[in-house]
């Protein structure tokens, strides 16, 4: 009973970390690490600044939103094509910036800088960075072209953008990336930079679009850095143009917008306690059945079958004590208290020993002799007390009194069992 319950008590622990598990809605190891932006979720909503993540089951519509944030990522583009029929047509990058016109919604680019492998290593140097023919690619998908970038030769660059008047920020970036200031199209300026080049980026042709050239001005691990969380939060509100009761939308799949806000657009499939019901819907719910009858099953044949654990060594002892009461009680019913019936027992005993020791045809005197010689061998003073005792009760057992019988039938009985026989 005792392993049955601490069996019973490890399952109910599993069970519970199991729902523990599957309650908590956990997001991508990638935007939890260095490159990802749930830091910046997290700040924005601790500045009191709304923020809805993008889910590939739940579509926007712009009258949700005051601003839109995208991150670019090399391979988008492979990731797209991969997808097929209308699907891929829907996904086209460059709906991007044909939305944020269409809807008049603010919408944020950050351009690429490092390989994923930088988030799966955790170490980041200029192997990691991406290559600036890569980024070009990037931006001609979406509508921007002919753009230059430089990179500083220095580890970190520091700054003090004033995005609004009267709000210096000291930024600090590792490997500063940014806009080439001569490089920038006609009809694109720069609305903040560094001495390096610009980094916030905004074109009359797409009015509704901001380029930032380096994301780790937004990401976990810039945001730890100078006071480029204060520069986030600044950045944000200044693109926002005052909506501030509408939340900031971090889009990370880049799934088209909807014109209306739907009445209905089913779950987001964020864990819930509900979800755990399909887990016992038919036909997972007989198989959970057959589960709990087997388990049923096999604790009652452990617990009961066989009786309680013993618990004590004393009841060995007395088990022992009992059956051997039970076995001298039994030789004397057989017996009779008959005399010449025992002396026929111990001597068909005796034969019984010396076939199971030497085979069938050794049930004879010349056997039980062979067997008396085989237990000298191995305890001389025992076998001569053995045969002593089964040849008195043989020959003398009918003259024998009624104690007299009960002492040496017990005397044999306890010279018997003491004695190993061994194998054939």
């Amino acid at each position: 009973m005792r392993n049955s319950a601490a069996v019973l008590t490890l399952g109910l622990l599993l069970a519970l970390a199991a729902l523990a598990i599957f309650a908590l809605s956990r997001s991508s190891d990638y935007d939890r690490s260095p490159l990802g932006n749930k830091g910046l979720e997290l700040w924005l909503q601790a500045k009191g600044i709304s923020v809805l993540r993008s889910d590939p089951h739940v579509a926007r519509a712009p009258s949700e939103i005051s601003l839109r944030i995208i991150p670019l990522s090399i391979g988008h583009a492979e990731a797209a094509a991969s997808r097929s029929g209308d699907e891929t047509d829907d996904a086209d990058p460059q709906n991007l910036s044909e939305e944020a016109s269409r809807y008049a919604l603010p919408t944020l680019v950050i351009l690429p800088k490092w390989r994923g492998s930088v988030a799966t290593e955790g170490v980041a140097d200029k192997s990691g960075l991406v290559e600036f023919g890569d980024i070009s690619d990037e931006l001609d998908k979406i509508g921007f072209s002919d753009f230059g970038f430089a990179r500083s030769k220095t580890a970190f660059e520091e700054a003090q953008p004033h995005l609004q008047s009267g709000q210096p920020i000291r930024i600090a970036l590792y490997q500063a990336q940014t806009f080439e200031r001569s490089s920038l199209p006609s009809g694109c300026r720069e609305l903040m930079g560094m001495s390096l080049g610009a980094l916030l980026v905004h074109c009359e042709n797409h009015n509704q679009v901001y380029l930032l050239s380096d994301p780790d001005l937004l990401s976990n691990h810039g945001l730890a850095l100078a006071d480029n969380a204060s520069f986030a939060v600044s950045l944000v509100r200044l693109l926002r143009r005052g909506a501030a009761t509408r939340p900031v939308y971090l889009d990370t799949a880049g799934e088209p917008l909807d014109s209306e806000k739907p009445a209905d657009q089913g779950r987001s499939y964020e864990r819930s306690s509900s979800d755990l019901k399909r887990f016992f819907a038919y036909p997972l719910s007989v198989i959970w059945g057959i589960l709990v009858l087997v388990s049923a099953t096999c604790f009652w044949r452990g617990a009961y079958r066989f009786g309680p654990p013993l618990r004590e060594a004393s009841a060995n002892l007395e088990l022992s004590k009992t059956a051997a009461i039970e076995a001298t009680a039994r030789l004397l019913r057989l017996s009779g208290n008959d005399g010449r019936m025992t002396g026929q027992f111990v001597l068909h005993l005796l034969s019984d020993k010396a076939q199971l020791l030497f085979g069938p045809g050794a049930g004879n005197e010349a056997g039980i002799d062979r067997l008396f010689k085989r237990l000298a061998h191995h305890d001389q003073a025992a076998a001569r007390a053995l045969h002593s005792s089964a040849q008195a009760l043989i020959d003398r057992g009918d003259a024998m009194t009624r104690a007299d019988l009960h002492r040496n039938l017990e005397t044999f009985r306890k010279l018997l069992g003491s004695i190993e026989l061994g194998a054939r």
